[in-house]
């Protein structure tokens, strides 16, 4: 098993910004963030987990190691707030 290498407070800001900056990522975030599934019940693709995990794929390629929990928590708490929801 491969240990996972936590992401610091700082490398989490920039990459909060550089999503930002992806306009696209951040539609899908927000949009997850208001409804995780389609009329039909089915969940939206992809994920949040998913696209985060695709985002940090892009920047630091595929066996990067880095855990993303607390990058996603970061990116709900920023979009959250975007959205005007509590946080």
């Amino acid at each position: 098993m491969v240990r996972a290498v936590f992401m610091t407070k700082d490398q989490i800001e920039c990459l909060v910004e550089k999503a930002r900056q992806d306009h696209e990522l951040w539609a899908v975030l927000k949009d997850r963030e208001l409804n995780q599934f389609n009329a039909d019940g089915t969940a939206k693709l992809p994920s949040m987990a998913m696209a985060v995990s695709d985002f940090v794929v892009g920047l630091y390629g595929a066996e990067h190691g880095y855990e993303i929990g607390s990058l996603i928590i970061a990116l709900r708490f920023h979009t959250r707030q975007e959205l005007g929801l509590p946080v």
